[in-house]
């Protein structure tokens, strides 16, 4: 119970710290497209091409990752294939690079550009990596349970075959502090495991509902979900590439920190 008193003390402390902390920036993606939609508090931009129509709007960005929502609808005749994990981008990218003038020591700032290409994050395969942490995180609690009772009998044994033996204040002292640190550390494990597999549950609740996932869209069906792709912080200019059947989409984006 102490340990657990001492945790939130902790977490109390390192909010109050983490108040002074200056926060990353936060970056935007916003359509250059000008015939956009507004749905919800979003800006979608929308192009139809071999009567297959995508949707996209900008979500926001958290630690270098850009989420987007898209939508695709198929008024073909011809059912086609939503792949995720092939939506990418080209970026356009842009830094100020520090130079030293080693016969000086003076320092400059020189413009450096290049492109980049990054794709999408797949669900299935963030579902297959979260299965294996759970995993992981079930079998670490099982052990470190089994490492306990284990500890815990050996105690068990000790008393009993110490039974009618009159015992020192310094073994009744190492006794007890050892009964409160088997309890302080079955304490832990279950609160680590209790947090770990929320956190890992949320997650997987994420990329299993709220992610777009890869399906077969029939004549006259859609299907929407978020699309997660890591960032770049010096891209200017985006490109997002949507591959849907043998047809392209392309939504430009301008980027800019808020």
């Amino acid at each position: 119970m102490k340990r657990l008193l001492v945790l939130a003390g902790a977490i109390a402390v390192s909010s109050m710290l983490g108040g002074c902390v200056e926060p990353e920036a936060l970056y935007r993606a916003t359509p250059v497209a000008k015939d956009t939609v507004w749905y919800s508090g979003s800006e979608f931009v929308t192009q139809t091409t071999d009567s297959i129509t995508a949707s996209v709007a900008f979500e926001n960005e958290l630690n270098g990752v850009m989420a987007f929502y898209v939508v695709i609808g198929n008024m073909g005749s011809a059912p086609v294939v939503v792949s995720p994990e092939q939506i990418h981008y080209d970026g356009e990218c842009y830094r100020l690079r520090e130079v030293t003038d080693y016969n000086t020591g003076d320092i400059s700032y020189e413009p450096e550009s290049w492109k980049d290409t990054v794709y999408a994050l797949d669900p299935e395969r963030q579902l297959q990596g979260l299965d294996v942490q759970i995993a992981q995180a079930n079998a670490t609690y099982e052990t470190n349970s089994g490492l306990n009772a284990a500890a815990g009998l050996l105690q068990i044994v000790g008393d009993v075959a110490t039974i009618g033996q009159k015992k020192t204040r310094e073994q009744l002292r190492q006794e007890d502090r050892s009964s409160r640190e088997l309890e302080e550390s079955q304490e832990n494990n279950n609160l680590n495991y209790s947090l770990q597999s929320a956190s890992l549950a949320e997650q997987r609740a994420y990329w299993q509902t709220a992610a777009l996932r890869k399906t077969t869209l029939f004549s006259g069906s859609a299907v929407g979900g978020k699309v997660r792709i890591p960032f770049s912080k010096g891209t200017t200019k985006m490109y997002l590439i949507i591959p849907i059947g043998t047809s392209r989409f392309y939504f430009v984006f301008d980027v800019h920190p808020l």
